[in-house]
C-alpha cells in the first residue's frame, strides 16, 4: 500500500502496479482500438493485491489511529523504563511524531560485558524476540560487487554493530513489555 498527495505520482503508481499499462486515452500515443484497448506506457510490474488482501488492508486502516496510539504509548514507556540501562535510546525531534514501526536501541558496548551477539543470543534464549535492523546496504553482496567495501560508511557500520531492535507491536501488553525490560536488565547489567 502506498499513499501520496501527488496526483501525478498516483497515476504513475497505478500504471507501475499493472505492467505499466494505461487505459486513459489522454495518455495514449494513438487512438483507442475499442473498449478493450490499453497501452503499455512504461515497464511496470504485477503488484496488484488480491481482493482479500485489499479487504484486510481496508479493515486495518479503520484501526490505524488506535495502532499508532498504542505503539506511541509503548515507545514512551520504553523511553522511561530503559533510561538507566547502558543503552542509547531512539532520538526524538520536536514537531515530528514517529509511527514506531521499530524500536531500535544501541547497546553501549563499552559499558556491558557482552558483545551484541551475546546479548542477542541471551535475550532470544530468554524468549525475547529481539532482532537487528538493518544490515548496511553497502555490505550486501550486490553492492560489494559494485565495488563498495567495509569501511566506506563507518557511521552505518558502527550503528549496525550496536543496534538491537526490541519487540514492539500494537497488541503488546504492558506485562509483555515488562518481561522485555526485565530480560534486558538481566542481560546488560
Amino acid at each position: 500500500m502506498l499513499l501520496t498527495n501527488s496526483a501525478e505520482l498516483q497515476q504513475r503508481l497505478y500504471r507501475l502496479r499493472s505492467h505499466g499499462i494505461s487505459r486513459d486515452p489522454a495518455l495514449m500515443s494513438e487512438p483507442s482500438h475499442g473498449p478493450w484497448y490499453y497501452q503499455q506506457l512504461e515497464l511496470g510490474f504485477n503488484y496488484r493485491i488480491t481482493d482479500i488482501q485489499a479487504a484486510l488492508g481496508l479493515s486495518q486502516l479503520s484501526k490505524l489511529d488506535g495502532f499508532l496510539q498504542r505503539r506511541r504509548q509503548l515507545a514512551a514507556r520504553y523511553d522511561l523504563l530503559l533510561q538507566e540501562l547502558p543503552l542509547c535510546l531512539p532520538g526524538r525531534q520536536a514537531g515530528v511524531e514517529s509511527a514506531w514501526h521499530l524500536y531500535v536501541v544501541r547497546l553501549q558496548l563499552a559499558r556491558i560485558k557482552r558483545s551484541r551477539r551475546e546479548a542477542f543470543d541471551a535475550l532470544r534464549a530468554a524468549g525475547i524476540g529481539v532482532n537487528v535492523h538493518y544490515i548496511p546496504v553497502h555490505l550486501q553482496p550486490y553492492y560489494r560487487e559494485l565495488g563498495f567495501c567495509p569501511g566506506d560508511f563507518p557511521a552505518a557500520e558502527a550503528y549496525y554493530s550496536e543496534a538491537l531492535t526490541l519487540p514492539l507491536h500494537a497488541g503488546m501488553l504492558d506485562s509483555e513489555q515488562d518481561q522485555v525490560i526485565a530480560a534486558l536488565r538481566e542481560v546488560l547489567l
